[in-house]
């Protein structure tokens, strides 16, 4: 009995650290791979192509694939922390497409949103203020579900300043190119 409440307690803090873990691990790919080597699949996020599936998908089916393999492989062998460890990335997963691709890309044609809170107008002005950019380098704001206060909407006036500069760097950048 003691073993079944140590390895629940064990799973639920394995579920949880992994959800909250993979925001730094999403803005670490986010700034060191998607905008370094990976830029070659993450281009056509910043500069839309017009098509349904971008090749920047592949990193949502990289975490997706990573998610099954620890449920997967947890289940089956009773390492029903490994399997909470997936379960958190697939949760992570749900936020992402449910924040990035649906409320601030709009990828569900007819699905539109007005965010009301305070927390999710700033993280919609940080995932702005990055998508300024539209070249590897330049960019700010890597996070997906989370921003610096910043980015609060009292702050509107800087923000916006912010982006009118990094568009202008971005103008100057693509005229050099």
């Amino acid at each position: 009995m003691e073993i079944v409440i140590i390895r629940s307690i064990a799973s639920v803090a394995a579920f949880a650290l992994s959800a909250i873990a993979m925001e730094f691990v999403a803005r670490f790919m986010h700034k060191y791979i998607m905008h370094g080597t990976g830029w070659c699949l993450h281009y056509d996020h910043h500069n839309h192509s017009g098509r349904i599936f971008q090749k920047n998908d592949l990193y949502f089916f990289f975490f997706a694939t990573l998610s099954f393999v620890l449920i997967y492989t947890g289940l089956r062998m009773g390492w029903y922390e490994m399997a909470a460890s997936g379960f958190g990335v697939a949760l992570y997963g749900v936020g992402y497409v449910l924040f990035h691709d649906i409320m601030f890309h709009g990828r569900i044609k007819g699905l539109k949103f007005k965010p009301k809170s305070r927390y999710l107008k700033r993280i919609i002005n940080a995932h702005r203020a990055h998508h300024a950019t539209v070249t590897q380098g330049g960019a700010i704001s890597f996070s997906f579900l989370w921003a610096p206060r910043f980015y609060n909407p009292e702050n509107q006036e800087a923000i916006d300043a912010k982006m009118k500069e990094i568009r202008e760097m971005q103008r100057a950048i693509r005229r050099e190119g």
